[in-house]
């Protein structure tokens, strides 16, 4: 998705090494533009396994769209003072944690939703951002990782049709006069 794409860019950006986990080997294809310097399907490997070799003291940041569903593999990979920052669900309304474990890591969740992070927050990530865009570390399209499906506004339906269907990417509404 776009948020994920975005966080490959800036993590990169920022002089991380990324992982991610996917679905698909497509979206591997798509992480991979996007910066990824490592990607694991979720569906086909062992992706605690495969996410502790290449960092075997876990990893620091994860970046989480359905934590309840990923909480087993999160506990598995976190390292020592990580964090899980979760800005969505898309599997779950309610997780189980294993306190002793996360306690023990020093481990923290971070839920963060927009509306209410605050002001100071969000000027703080419209400078990042802003350089970032300036930096030239934010493109879009196939080529960098997300697609774009683009349609004019008298076909607005078709559009949210495409989204009902999963169209990997963002689908866009054209609403310039021609």
């Amino acid at each position: 998705g776009a948020v994920g794409h975005a966080a490959i860019q800036l993590a990169r950006w920022a002089g991380a090494r990324v992982i991610t986990t996917v679905s698909s080997p497509e979206k591997a294809a798509l992480a991979t533009a996007a910066g990824a310097h490592h990607v694991v399907n979720y569906r086909t490997d062992d992706a605690a396994a495969a996410i502790r070799a290449i960092a075997p003291e876990g990893v620091d940041q994860v970046v989480e769209v359905s934590p309840a569903r990923n909480a087993a593999l999160n506990a598995q990979v976190i390292a020592n003072h990580g964090s899980i920052s979760v800005y969505a669900t898309d599997g779950g309304a309610e997780m189980t944690l294993d306190v002793r474990h996360h306690f023990s890591l020093n481990a923290r969740y971070q839920f963060l939703l927009l509306y209410t992070v605050g002001d100071a927050a969000l000027a703080a990530a419209a400078e990042d951002i802003t350089r970032a865009l300036e930096d030239g570390v934010l493109p879009v399209g196939e080529g960098a990782g997300l697609p774009l499906t683009r349609f004019p506004l008298e076909r607005a339906g078709e559009a949210h049709d495409a989204v009902e269907a999963g169209t990997v990417g963002k689908v866009l509404i054209d609403v310039t006069e021609a």
